[in-house]
Order: C-alpha cells, then sequence, then structure tokens
C-alpha cells in the first residue's frame, strides 16, 4: 500500500519562507534607497542653513555702524586728566592750561581732650549752598564730638562730619558732600554747640578747605564747573580732572570696533562658502557630493559673492574719494571662491575717510550740515531725509526729520515718531535751528548680504530652508510607505509561514491515517 511522507525537509521550508520573505520587503528596501541621497541634501542644506545663521549673526555688527566705537582718547600727563569719548566727539588736539581743582568745603572745630565727653545738648543746623537747612537736634547725652558727627551724618545735611585726632586733641571735621563754590556751607549751632558755629558773625569753626569751582584755559577759552568732571566743555568728551597743570586731550579716529565686525563678517561669509564650495564639489576620489548640480545652492554661492562687488556706499560719503568699492579697503574675492581682507588697506583707508569706509559696509547716515552729527540710523531704510530744528536752547532740542516728529536733551535729536525713523538719533550742535540739510542713510554690505541672506532663510518660502521643508515632506511621505510596504511584507510572511504550518499538520495527520491503514491490512492479510 502507498505511504504518506514530507514533500518537503523542515530547514527547506524555512528557507522558502526566508526567500519570500526578502522578496516581499524590496518594495519598501528600493525607497529606502531613494531616501538616502534625499537625507544626504537635507544633511548638506542643514549645514549650510547654520552656517547662514552665523552669517546672519555676524552680520548684525554692521546692522547700525554709527554705535561702534569712533574716538580713541589720549590725555597727557594722565596723571592730570582723563577723558572719554563718545563718537560725537570731534577729532582733534585740545589743550587744558592753568588747570586749578573743584574743591568741596570743609571746616574744622578747636580741639577737645576727648572724642567721648558731653558738650552739653543743643542743635546743629547746616545750610549748603542756596538750599533748606537741617537742623540736627543733639540731647545731652548723645552730644560728645563722635555723637555730634553720628548725628550729622545720620540726618543728610549734605555735609559729611568725622572726628580726627592731630596727635593732641580730637577735632570735629566737616566736609561738604559736593565740590563748587555754591556748595559753600553754614554752620549754626545753639545750646550747649553754640561753639560749633560758621556763618557770617560766628566764624566759631575754622576753614580748612573753602568751596571752589574747577577751572582751566581750554585752546585760550575759561572754563569753569562746579565738578572734576566735566562734561560740556568739549561736545561729546567728557574730563576728568586729578591735578593741577597743564594738559593735552588728543581725540583720534578709532576703527578698531569697524575692522572686527568687517573681520566678523568675512570670516562668517567664508564659512558658509566653504561649505557651500564642500557641498557642491566633485571629485574622482568621493564622487559627488549631496548639492552637486542643485541649482538654487549655486546661485545662492553666486549672489552671496556680487554682494560685494556692487556698488555699495553713500554718494555723500564715497564723492569724490577713492573708496568707493570693496575691493578699493581691501577685500579680495580669490579664485577659490573664497573672501580675503587686508587689514592694513582697510585701517588705512578708514583712518583717511572712515565715513566712505564705514558707509561701505553697514548701515550709516551721512549729514550734509557739519552742525550735524549721526548718533544711530536706527531702522532706516536707505534714502535721504530732511532735517529741521525748530528750537535749540540749554541742551532741550526739538524738531523733525523728514516731517516726522523729533526731540531730546543734550543736544540729541530723537526721532520718536513710531516708523521706519523711529530711533534715528543726530546731534545738534548747541543753537542751531532751522533748515539742516539731509542725512542720506545706506546700508551698504550689510544690505545687500542681509537680503541674500534673509531670503535664503525665510521661513517656509526660503531658498535654503524651502527645500529642506520639501525634502523633508517627501521624506516622510516615504517612510509612510515604506512602513506600510513593511507592515505588508511582515503580515504576507506571517501568513505564508502560517499556510506551511497548515500543510504541514495536515501532512504529520495524513501520516498518522496512512500508517494505522499499512498496520491493519498487515494484521488482517496475515
Amino acid at each position: 500500500m502507498a505511504t504518506v511522507t514530507n514533500l518537503l525537509s523542515s530547514s527547506q521550508i524555512q528557507s522558502l519562507i526566508q526567500q519570500a520573505s526578502a522578496a516581499n520587503q524590496l518594495p519598501a528596501a528600493a525607497l529606502q534607497t531613494q531616501e538616502v541621497p534625499m537625507k544626504a541634501q537635507i544633511s548638506a542644506l542643514g549645514k549650510i542653513q547654520g552656517a547662514l545663521s552665523g552669517l546672519q549673526s555676524a552680520l548684525s555688527s554692521l546692522s547700525d555702524v554709527e554705535s561702534l566705537s569712533q574716538r580713541f582718547v589720549a590725555t597727557s600727563p594722565s596723571s592730570l586728566v582723563t577723558a572719554t569719548a563718545t563718537n560725537a566727539a570731534a577729532v582733534g588736539t585740545y589743550s587744558l592750561t592753568n588747570i586749578h581743582l573743584a574743591k568741596a568745603e570743609s571746616l574744622i572745630s578747636s580741639g577737645s581732650t576727648s572724642s567721648s565727653g558731653s558738650l552739653g545738648s543743643g542743635s546743629i543746623s547746616i545750610q549748603v549752598g542756596s538750599g533748606s537747612a537741617i537742623t540736627v537736634n543733639v540731647a545731652s547725652g548723645s552730644s560728645s564730638l563722635s555723637g555730634v558727627a553720628a548725628a550729622i551724618d545720620q540726618a543728610n545735611t549734605g555735609v559729611t562730619a568725622s572726628v580726627l585726632f592731630d596727635g593732641s586733641k580730637y577735632r570735629l571735621v566737616l566736609t561738604g558732600n559736593s565740590t563748587g563754590a555754591a556748595n559753600a556751607f553754614t554752620v549754626s549751632g545753639t545750646g550747649a554747640l553754640a561753639g560749633l558755629s560758621y556763618h557770617a558773625g560766628a566764624l566759631d569753626l575754622t576753614e580748612s578747605q573753602s568751596a571752589a569751582d574747577a577751572g582751566f584755559t581750554l585752546n585760550g577759552i575759561a572754563i569753569t564747573n562746579p565738578s572734576n568732571t566735566i562734561t560740556a566743555a568739549i561736545a561729546g568728551v567728557s574730563l576728568n580732572l586729578a591735578g593741577s597743570g597743564s594738559a593735552t586731550v588728543t581725540i583720534s579716529q578709532n576703527s578698531d570696533a569697524l575692522d572686527s565686525a568687517a573681520q566678523g563678517v568675512v570670516q562668517a561669509l567664508n564659512q558658509t562658502l566653504s561649505i557651500i564650495n564642500q557641498q557642491t564639489a566633485y571629485s574622482p576620489a568621493s564622487g559627488a557630493a549631496a548639492l552637486l548640480g542643485n541649482v538654487s545652492v549655486e546661485q545662492l554661492r553666486q549672489t552671496l559673492l556680487n554682494s560685494l562687488t556692487a556698488q555699495l556706499g553713500v554718494g555723500g560719503a564715497t564723492n569724490g574719494t577713492s573708496f568707493n568699492s570693496l575691493s578699493s579697503v581691501g577685500f579680495q574675492i580669490t579664485s577659490g571662491g573664497t573672501v580675503t581682507l587686508d587689514t592694513q588697506k582697510f585701517q588705512s583707508a578708514a583712518q583717511s575717510n572712515y565715513n566712505a569706509v564705514a558707509s561701505l559696509l553697514g548701515a550709516i547716515g551721512v549729514a550734509s550740515n557739519a552742525n550735524v552729527g549721526v548718533t544711530s540710523v536706527g531702522a532706516a531704510a536707505p534714502g535721504s531725509y530732511a532735517v529741521n530744528v525748530t528750537s535749540n536752547a540749554n541742551g532741550t532740542i526739538a524738531g523733525t526729520v523728514n516731517g516726522l516728529a523729533a526731540s531730546g536733551t543734550n543736544g540729541e535729536l530723537v526721532v520718536t515718531t513710531p516708523g521706519s525713523l523711529f530711533g534715528m538719533t543726530l546731534q545738534i550742535q548747541p543753537g542751531v535751528t532751522g533748515n539742516l540739510g539731509n542725512v542720506t542713510v545706506s546700508q551698504g554690505l550689510f544690505g545687500s548680504l542681509s537680503s541674500v541672506v534673509n531670503a535664503a532663510l525665510a521661513s517656509g518660502s526660503g531658498s535654503v530652508v524651502g527645500q529642506i521643508g520639501g525634502l523633508n515632506t517627501s521624506v516622510a511621505a516615504m517612510d509612510k510607505q515604506i512602513a506600510a510596504l513593511q507592515q505588508q511584507a511582515t503580515q504576507e510572511t506571517q501568513l505564508l509561514t502560517q499556510q506551511f504550518a497548515t500543510a504541514q499538520a495536515t501532512l504529520n495527520q495524513l501520516t498518522t491515517v496512512s500508517s494505522f491503514l499499512t498496520s491493519y491490512f498487515q494484521q488482517t492479510s496475515g
């Protein structure tokens, strides 16, 4: 009788299942292979995006070059005068002669054998300058020299009190808190403290130092000031007097901050260009980079480089000078597609004509009237803006810039009207009013590069950001397809495995029946 046997061994069945499973995975694997270059492009574009963000950050230092430090101050001897200067300070050398310092008045009492012995109760009234008198009441239990000094200090009279021991006696010392002749003070004592008076008709205290204004002659003009810190003598310069005699203050052009900002932009630009060059390169050894042939990235590189060859300066700043292009101040494009900056050439140009060089680099305003200085251009777009000052007295100033209301103090005319000129700050010479010409604003390399970078990084639509978004969308859609295909392949493998298992179970049952029948017929035939 015929027997039932297995068609395939267990290992053969497992091999068939594995082969079928691999075949089922092929569509998903094909999509995964297609994703590889897309993910490489996303990674490469991400590197360019990061470099462009770094360039954007570096460019911010050129967004308002007026705010960069432009002045260097030297004093000689520095032991007599120190100084600081804003960008509004005029370059030049200033001679200070016959310097004498402002002083605070100081009074001293006659000697006492003790600083703690009671003087008796009374009051002390102190008047500084034309201010109101402040009366300090002192009880007998607190009326020692030390107690009187403590009471005066606690009362905030404008005078500092202390007790001095001269080696044989204790003396009460009163010193004004402020220098200047207008801050001389009087003292009126009553009761047991009547002997601590200093005023017309009662000079019980001795004046050890009189109140005095600071004074000096500046380039032949007599200057006085109640303090040793003088801010109004030279526009934009703060002087700190430290000794008597004669000194010079030299204000010179300082282009270090501008040079540092330019170097920072060049470094960030080269970082961007280098990454673009790497990601679009081809070599026989490594083949094509991820973005080789990417037209948008090639256009980005060319546009970045073209920004350095455009005419960038303000007409008013560059007319009549040789500094009318970035190449004229030290910028060069190399054969390798990067940028160099000759620091020596740049510094020399900036020292020769700072405004012309600055206008090539960043947002700057140039005034047509010598009585107007530009402290900040704010958010002003390139253009020419008319300046009109309606009032200018005692440091308080008002007027308009391009018809927009502006006002301020200390000679600074600030646009206060919301809009594109908000925050523009102009330094106006004292007393000057009327139509004061125009301020011409340019954005230089900052403007040209910023427009390119901003366009590349614009959310959703930027040439770089948009590509990344599109590729990510495509990869995400393919990932969904891959997941679906992998799930389908798994289900098909599971179904095939189940079918083989069912077939094997059926064969096992048939084998059992076959064995039984064979045994049965063998017994009956015997």
